[in-house]
């Protein structure tokens, strides 16, 4: 009886799955994101498994001392929270994320569900106690998955992030023209939210106006779904369709030509192609490695890591101690009854982090090819755009809102800049504003679903902006999102310069 109450602690410690699974995943896509190390991390994961398992070991013992029918009910209902645990952490691994209606269905029925068994289990042992023993059985055998489990964790957690090479400083090469380049991608901008349906009452005067003095690309056909695959993608000038990574960060990709694993080259990329031109490159961005996987080819690099587990996004982080990261998860948990959105906090933080080293990156004027990943209007909502200030809360048209006011700041400082008249703008978006995701979530609200219809538009944004233009041109034609790349390549080889080049480009392609 003993050995078995304390596997069924050590199997429900390990129900704690949903938030270690990522370390474990063959692609290693967590690590690529989050980096070396993770020791406070996965300590702070040990502490809770421990916890869990004392605290189920203990509750079973305590119930053991309980009269014969309370017994079966305690018995019933912990095995029903089990089997809700596994249920819950495997559905949106089998099945995807579970649309909002038949989630809280499925929560109300579960309540229901707990206490018809526990009537039953008191009333009608016979009915309840086999498949109580079978879920109970399933728990203490899941306690032998800690074999594979836990040495993994401890090898995670032991891994030093290897020596990287070290960014050169930004230099000026000798002949070079002193034109700059500053591309300033807003993550998750729909084109169709921005410019073509915005939701009454939503004001959006700087990408108006940017709009009105450049070449916009209406049509768009997106690179993909994901920023992992897209951003990467345009890099290259070559479509990726599965990524990769070693334990040490390395970018492995496949794309739809090769049926193989290939290495991401950082020469192959616009970054390369701007050092062999002669051009100092610069990155600030957010959610991918940047500083890993093009540190040979830029001069200035900071990207903001973002939280890839529910640990992070609930405020862990590798900074905080075992102790302090061990508490993240109670505090989800509170959190999580409270109907908190903690996950905002941290991507408020995230805002103000790009946002700070995005204005040191703009005044560098030594940089000359500038690559800007912002982190809005991506959700979750961190802005109130009545009151225009950061805070959790609100939907995808605050987020909009706040991309503009950003919009409307960097453009200031870009033009007060000595190099103001030799300065070509960039603003993109990796994706559209992705509805079949954000559909599915808690936080979704009446506003969005009016806003979207409940239709995926799937354009991303592309402005370009060369010095001097104040006329602006639309591009209705239906082209590719790689074309970006094409586009930057010329800029960066010296072939396109201003707008008319940017229309003789067009031209040669039939637009």
């Amino acid at each position: 009886m003993r050995i078995r109450i304390v596997l069924e602690g050590v199997g429900a410690a390990f129900l704690l799955y949903p938030y270690f699974l990522p370390l474990l995943l063959a692609s290693n896509l967590y690590l690529y994101h989050h980096g070396l190390p993770v020791t406070t991390l996965v300590g702070g994961l040990f502490v809770d498994m421990l916890g869990v398992a004392l605290f189920v070991a203990g509750f079973l013992i305590g119930v053991h001392y309980l009269p014969t029918a309370i017994q079966r009910v305690f018995y019933t209902l912990y095995a029903c929270f089990m089997l809700f645990l596994i249920v819950f952490g495997l559905a949106p691994v089998l099945v995807g994320p579970v649309p909002i209606p038949l989630h809280h269905l499925w929560r109300q029925a579960c309540v229901l569900i707990f206490l018809q068994l526990g009537l039953l289990a008191y009333f009608i042992p016979r009915i309840t106690q086999p498949a109580v023993r079978a879920v109970r059985l399933c728990v203490a055998a899941s306690a032998f998955s800690g074999l594979w489990i836990v040495p993994r964790l401890i090898h995670l957690a032991l891994i030093r992030q290897p020596s990287v090479a070290a960014l050169h400083q930004s230099r000026s090469t000798p002949g070079s023209s002193n034109r700059r380049i500053i591309w300033i991608l807003f993550d998750e901008n729909s084109y169709h939210q921005t410019f073509e349906h915005p939701l009454a009452g939503v004001s959006l005067p700087n990408f108006d106006r940017l709009r009105n003095e450049s070449f916009s690309f209406s049509s768009l056909e997106p690179a993909g779904f994901s920023t992992d695959l897209v951003i990467p993608s345009l890099f290259l000038g070559r479509r990726i369709d599965q990524i990769r990574s070693t334990v040490h960060e390395d970018l492995w990709y496949k794309d739809g030509s090769q049926n193989r694993w290939l290495i991401y080259d950082p020469n192959a990329t616009l970054f390369g192609l701007a050092q062999r031109n002669g051009w100092s490159s610069g990155i600030d961005g957010w959610w991918i490695p940047y500083c890993h996987i093009l540190a040979s080819v830029l001069d200035v690099c900071s990207s903001e890591p973002s939280p890839t587990s529910t640990m992070e996004a609930y405020g862990a982080s590798e900074d905080k101690s075992v102790l302090a990261n061990a508490a993240v998860l109670p505090n989800a948990l509170i959190a999580k009854l409270a109907h908190r959105p903690l996950h905002a906090d941290v991507h408020i933080q995230e805002y103000r982090n790009v946002m700070a080293r995005t204005h040191v990156l703009i005044e560098n004027g030594q940089v000359r090819f500038v690559f800007l990943h912002l982190p809005v209007p991506h959700p979750p909502a961190i802005y109130d755009r009545q009151r225009h200030m950061l805070r959790t809360g609100g939907t995808y048209l605050d987020n909009l809102v706040l991309a503009d006011n950003t919009l409307g700041e960097l453009l200031q400082e870009i033009n007060a800049m000595p190099s103001a008249s030799q300065t070509t703008v960039i603003v993109s978006s990796d994706h559209s504003w992705r509805i079949p995701i954000w559909r599915s979530m808690e936080d979704w609200s009446g506003e969005e679903e009016r806003a979207s219809g409940g239709h995926f538009d799937e354009r991303p944004v592309l402005l370009i902006h060369f010095p001097g233009q104040t006329s602006g041109r639309d591009v209705p034609s239906a082209l590719p999102e790689l074309l970006e790349h094409d586009i930057i390549a010329d800029m960066l080889l010296g072939k396109m310069n201003n707008s008319e080049d940017l229309a003789a480009f067009l031209a040669q392609r039939g637009h």
